[in-house]
């Protein structure tokens, strides 16, 4: 009807009366149009019923079967839960703290100096960020600001499917993506899927950031909750482009217009990557004794890490230009192109414990660890002064205790540990920590380690004359204290 009378109200405009005298006549058409006007009214203001009810009730419009509501989940339904067993709810809100995670770690990087480009390493200024291991590790920590650990998984209980998408643009060219899914397919098992990447440009020459994470997570756990079992596989690549820094710096201090791109500065390579690469299969899982939980339970764990990496660094051409004169810019190499290093590594860690639980007295867990791994290289080198050899192979026996306790605003967790091999190991680390509401939170902590060097310190082989080494370290003795308030302020 609205159609028609904009056509009858445009013929009106565009025939007068004396070209059309045969026509509607000028009356005739002002009663269509109040015709036209008024009937759709009256159409609309009718009520219409099927079956006898009304469209806007909740009764479905093609039957007379009436459809319940869908139930809504309560949030505590949504829960995250990290390897220590502490549980988080799924937050959907928009706030400031969200805004700091809104990057390429995903988290607030408060304290860490990142490179020029997303993607690349980060510097340390606060160094309470900084985790301690009482095992010797892989080493390369510089591009492991992004490489997600075991104890940074989280695993996931949903009363329905959820997706998280997160997405920016990076700088120059590239993108940033993290996409995470998951859903329990019964109130008992869970399983999610996430992949994190990146490719960033960056502003300088040689510079380009290409990584990718991928995590897959299960969790499961029996009907009478005797047997809880948590899984995770992760596959992760970093790929950098590394250009050894700008060859003038007084082009980079002298404020020239015509450097504003920075593309247009010098570097030193050109032609040269890093990339590291990384796999991980993990199990940790539990087993109550008693049938029925009471009072004084037992429990039997147990947790598997088996983790292979993979490191490499290619450089195409070796020396540098910088004006007229060639450069070596880490001093003299064995080859004279196509320098292509690689590391191999893989570590093997089981921990078997015991728990007796008592409601009162706490948690308290005696367990036994077996730490073996392998670092090594394709060959031996042999130099004027000394012998590198390919290969430095350690296995670490440790046992130790742990107490946990918590009772009303009180948490608390005391763990020591020490090896029973030929190396001398040894791990203290104590928390407490004191709710005095639901937002103002009071935590201490005092860890103290006597630990072996990270594999890279000891051995490492490079093509560049003065990368090559092979030493017998003493061990790390490191002691830390925190104290941490967390308040509306």
């Amino acid at each position: 009807f609205f159609c028609l009378y904009l056509f009858s109200f445009t013929f009106a405009r565009l025939t007068p009366d004396n070209l059309l005298p045969n026509y509607i006549p000028f009356q005739m058409r002002i009663l269509f149009f109040l015709t036209l006007l008024v009937l759709p009214t009256c159409l609309f203001s009718q009520e219409k019923m099927t079956n006898g009810f009304d469209f806007d009730s909740d009764y479905n419009s093609s039957d007379s079967i009436r459809k319940p509501k869908a139930k809504v989940a309560p949030l505590d339904l949504y829960r995250f839960i990290t390897l220590e067993r502490d549980t988080t709810y799924i937050d959907t809100s928009l706030t400031i703290q969200k805004e700091y995670s809104h990057n390429y770690l995903r988290k607030d990087t408060f304290g860490l100096l990142p490179f020029p480009n997303e993607g690349q390493t980060y510097n340390t200024l606060q160094y309470s960020l900084t985790e301690f291991s009482p095992y010797p590790e892989f080493g390369f920590t510089a591009k492991h600001f992004n490489f997600i650990e075991a104890n940074q998984i989280r695993y996931c209980s949903v009363a329905t499917p959820v997706t998280e998408l997160y997405f920016r643009s990076v700088m120059k060219q590239g993108q940033s993506v993290d996409a995470f899914f998951t859903l329990n397919t019964s109130p008992r098992l869970n399983f999610s899927i996430a992949y994190k990447g990146l490719r960033s440009n960056g502003k300088y020459i040689n510079q380009l950031a290409s990584t990718g994470n991928f995590r897959f997570t299960s969790s499961y756990n029996t009907k009478n909750e005797r047997y809880f079992a948590h899984a995770h596989f992760t596959s992760q690549d970093i790929l950098n482009e590394e250009n050894g820094g700008i060859t003038t710096i007084e082009d980079f201090e002298s404020e020239d217009p015509k450097y504003d791109n920075r593309e247009r500065l010098e570097v030193y390579f050109k032609d040269a990557k890093s990339f590291l690469k990384g796999k991980r299969v993990f199990v940790d899982h539990i087993f109550r004794i008693n049938a029925l939980q009471g009072n004084n339970n037992v429990y039997v764990t147990h947790q598997l890490n088996y983790e292979n990496k993979f490191f490499e660094y290619n450089q195409a051409t070796v020396p540098s230009t910088v004006g007229t004169t060639t450069v070596y810019r880490y001093g003299d190499s064995y080859v004279t192109s196509r320098i292509n290093d690689q590391i191999h590594y893989n570590k093997m860690h089981n921990t078997f414990g015991l728990i007796y639980e008592n409601t009162t007295l706490g948690k308290f867990k005696f367990f036994a660890e077996n730490f073996s791994s392998n670092y090594y290289y394709s060959k031996i080198l042999l130099l004027d002064s000394k012998t590198i050899p390919a290969a430095l192979n350690q296995d670490i026996n440790n046992v130790g205790g742990q107490y946990e306790y918590q009772k009303n605003k009180w948490n608390g967790k005391f763990l020591y540990s020490r090896s029973v091999t030929n190396q001398s190991l040894s791990h203290l680390d104590a928390k407490l920590h004191y709710a005095i509401n639901d937002e103002t939170q009071l935590a201490f902590g005092y860890q103290s380690l006597n630990k072996l060097p990270n594999n890279n310190y000891e051995l490492y082989q490079s093509s560049f004359v003065n990368y090559n080494w092979y030493n017998a370290f003493k061990n790390e003795k490191i002691n830390a204290i925190s104290a941490n308030a967390t308040t509306p302020w």
